[in-house]
């Protein structure tokens, strides 16, 4: 008998390690665990969703690893009778705890602010929006610009705020109160990274360019083009000229460099020694000079195939350019 019992042994120590293991991958399908979000995260909850929609909203967002494990968990609280529709934000690490309890606490507007950053604004500008906001302080802002740890490898890090200069995506936002400057900061940065998707890599990288120099020539279209159908002629002045070594001499990057719109650019601003000084130096400035918009983006990825090195704006108030070839030519548009 007690041989028999002897060989019976390894099989049932075998059976017992199945069981455990049986248990413990339950255990881990099941129980709550911890979600760890790189950057906020906005889900909105629809007014009418039961439970397990909720559920797999949320883990479509990442907020949630596992519908089935939150769905128990909810039932384990008995809260599905309180859980409210509403946009939610979340960010950094997201419990089971966490996320139920904003479920049934609840977000109307009167905890969250839609804030719209636009096409062509600075760094400090966008830190001053956000002040506005009453969100943080631009001091606050500029701060967490220059000291942010970049989580995009696109984007070569510098020494102070300027690191981030056309990568801050213009959009409107609809963000938590309590949020702090890096929650926006990441907020903008996450959804440039949504914005620059395969395909407009593989045109930056057609072209020969990085993804900081396409953001670079997207800034100086933004910043000169007034009217949408001349953004990607605009681009091949700006190609023609740099595929030549011709110095760009684009106003716009005399303006950044006064940190301010001036009516208009004198001569004695043309001298200021500076790297953007696109009339001093040939080839692109250092880095952009505002954030960019998507259209200026494309523009600067999908340029007019031209023979134009000139454009002057025109004298009807329309905001249009003349574009030309040669320089004479240039110098007669100067009357239109």
């Amino acid at each position: 008998m007690a041989k028999r019992k002897l060989k019976k042994a390894p099989a049932l120590l075998l059976l017992l390690v199945l069981l455990l293991a049986v248990a413990g991958g339950a255990a881990a399908y099941l129980l709550p665990g911890t979600a760890h979000l790189a950057q906020p995260v906005t889900v909105v909850i629809d007014e009418g969703m039961g439970g397990t929609a909720m559920a797999r909203r949320l883990a479509e967002n990442g907020v949630i690893k596992n519908v089935p494990s939150f769905v128990l968990y909810v039932r384990g609280e008995k809260a599905e009778a309180d859980l409210r529709p509403g946009t939610y934000i979340f960010s950094g690490e997201v419990s089971y705890a966490q996320v139920l309890a904003e479920l049934k606490r609840g977000r109307g507007d009167a905890n969250t602010v839609n804030v719209t950053i636009p096409e062509g604004k600075t760094v400090p500008q966008i830190a001053d929006i956000w002040e506005d906001a009453g969100l943080c302080t631009a001091d606050e802002f500029l701060r967490c610009c220059a000291e942010l740890e970049i989580p995009y490898d696109y984007i070569p890090a510098g020494e102070d705020f300027n690191q981030l200069e056309g990568f801050l995506f213009p959009e409107t936002y609809n963000v938590l109160i309590t949020w702090s400057a890096e929650d926006l900061v990441r907020m903008q940065l996450a959804q440039f990274d949504k914005n620059w998707t395969t395909e407009r890599q593989k045109l930056a990288d057609k072209q020969g360019l990085t993804v900081k120099e396409i953001v670079t020539v997207a800034s100086l279209i933004e910043r000169e083009a007034r009217v949408a159908d001349e953004r990607p002629l605009i681009a091949s002045v700006i190609y023609n000229r740099l595929a030549i070594g011709q110095k760009l001499q684009i106003d716009a990057t005399i303006q950044y460099i006064l940190g301010e719109q001036v009516e208009r650019v004198l001569y004695k601003d043309l001298e200021i020694e500076s790297p953007y000084n696109t009339y001093l130096n040939a080839g692109l400035p250092p880095g952009a000079i505002c954030s960019p918009g998507l259209s200026c983006i494309d523009a600067a990825l999908n340029p007019a195939e031209t023979d134009y090195f000139y454009y002057r704006t025109k004298n009807d108030g329309s905001g249009e350019h003349n574009f030309a070839h040669t320089y004479e030519e240039h110098l007669n548009n100067a009357n239109k």
